[in-house]
């Protein structure tokens, strides 16, 4: 077989290998001249005499791997090679470590290393289909392509404190980029607005290793007998929640109503809004709220209009005549995402059930998505990736719930409106 050397200079003494040749049980090759062999953590040189000063040692590694890397592919069995080369480096560091007085013995034209520690030598030979994938990091998501999780209303009972929404909590996937809870995390008729009822939740969702974004829903808030308390608690469990993480979402807070939010990542708007449902507490405070949350809308479409391609609305309320001022008329959300044109899609809590409406007002590019509560379901995973034409899906995690509109993609373009019966 041809040959190629590979030199280094050791001091005074030279190593010169020549292309190491394995050989696999199946194979016999009668023109070979010269065998390298490595087997059981023995390393046979024949023809060439190595001679190793002690400080040298270090050095063999990288010429025998070097030797390996520039043998002709046919010349080399890969998995032979993959199954050898652990032991070599092994065999190789115990060479490194070890005093003067180990020897490199010179016997019938073979240069043999011994003294490679007894653990490694009596290990069967290592295949390479036993050995596990290295864990990595999943590669960074592209520019176009965001994921997160949606909740709603829970945990409302204790059974769900302790079970169900801790797990729910504990199986999110690190690697999605937040998670957003619409509001209802105690029942005010059972817990009567309790501050441990809060401080149960908030415990529950700090555990969360994702970034974390709170809406209050109406049984955080509204349904308590007194509605200053309600805010208390909620702010002090729950408000600003995502400064409790270090991300690089570009969160704006709207002012007096900070508890609502708006950003812009990934070319996809995200507007968080207090929303709740119920009969309101107090109908001048509802109706202030609703016309500065249109406000800010109006102007992020106005000054940022380019600056994305999908509208995602999180709120908790289940639309009703109470949210008509924020809704309807021709100065209202659906009028103006109608004239838009983008694709929104419109996540809320309330129900407590899932279902889907699609064109509802007769506008196309609208879709209203309600929640599952009480923790009878995992949060749902969204994936929003503006570079296709559908670009909206998601999963609601568990294999017996489906997803009618969007498991392949929304919106879908092929002349279809999915409405899903809303559960009683």
């Amino acid at each position: 077989a041809a040959e190629k050397s590979f030199g280094s200079s050791f001091g005074d003494k030279d190593i010169v290998l020549k292309t190491p040749v394995v050989a696999s049980d199946q194979e016999a090759d009668e023109t070979l001249d010269e065998d390298i062999a490595i087997e059981d953590n023995i390393i046979s040189v024949e023809d060439e005499d190595i001679i190793i000063k002690d400080e040298d040692i270090v050095e063999v590694e990288d010429i025998v791997i070097e030797a390996i890397k520039e043998t002709p592919a046919d010349d080399i069995l890969l998995n032979d090679v993959v199954d050898a080369t652990p032991k070599l480096e092994g065999a190789v560091s115990n060479v490194t470590n070890s005093t003067a007085d180990e020897d490199v013995v010179d016997k019938e034209e073979e240069t043999i290393v011994t003294n490679v520690t007894a653990d490694i030598v009596d290990q069967p030979p290592i295949s390479t289909s036993s050995v596990p994938a290295t864990s990595t990091t999943p590669p960074p998501l592209p520019d176009t392509i965001t994921t997160f999780y949606v909740m709603a209303d829970a945990p409302y009972t204790d059974y769900e404190r302790i079970n169900l929404m801790p797990q729910h909590i504990e199986e999110l996937d690190d690697n999605v980029e937040f998670l957003v809870h619409l509001g209802d995390l105690q029942w005010a008729k059972v817990d009567k607005c309790r501050e441990g009822a809060y401080d149960e939740a908030s415990t529950i969702m700090k555990k969360s290793r994702i970034p974390t974004f709170i809406l209050p829903g109406d049984n955080d808030i509204n349904d308590c007998n007194s509605m200053i308390h309600g805010e208390e608690m909620w702010t002090k469990y729950f408000a600003l929640f995502d400064k409790r993480y270090d991300h690089s979402l570009n969160v704006t807070r709207w002012g007096k109503l900070n508890e609502s939010f708006s950003f812009i990542h990934k070319e996809v708007l995200y507007l968080g809004l207090n929303i709740i449902g119920g009969k309101p507490a107090s109908t001048s405070e509802k109706s202030y709220r609703h016309s500065q949350h249109l406000e800010r809308i109006r102007a992020v479409l106005n000054n940022e209009l380019d600056d994305f391609k999908v509208v995602v609305l999180l709120g908790h309320a289940e639309p009703s005549s109470h949210h008509y001022d924020f809704f309807g008329g021709d100065s209202g959300f659906i009028s103006m995402i109608k004239e838009m044109g983008k694709p929104t899609i419109h996540f809320h809590g309330d129900w407590h059930a899932y279902y889907e409406k699609e064109a509802e007002y007769g506008v196309e590019n609208y879709m209203r998505i309600s929640l599952d509560g009480e923790s009878r379901a995992p949060p749902i995973l969204v994936t929003i990736d503006t570079s296709k034409t559908n670009p909206v899906k998601f999963d609601r995690r568990s294999g017996n719930l489906e997803v009618a509109c969007c498991s392949e993609g929304w919106p879908r373009y092929d002349g279809r409106v999915v409405n899903t019966p809303r559960p009683n």
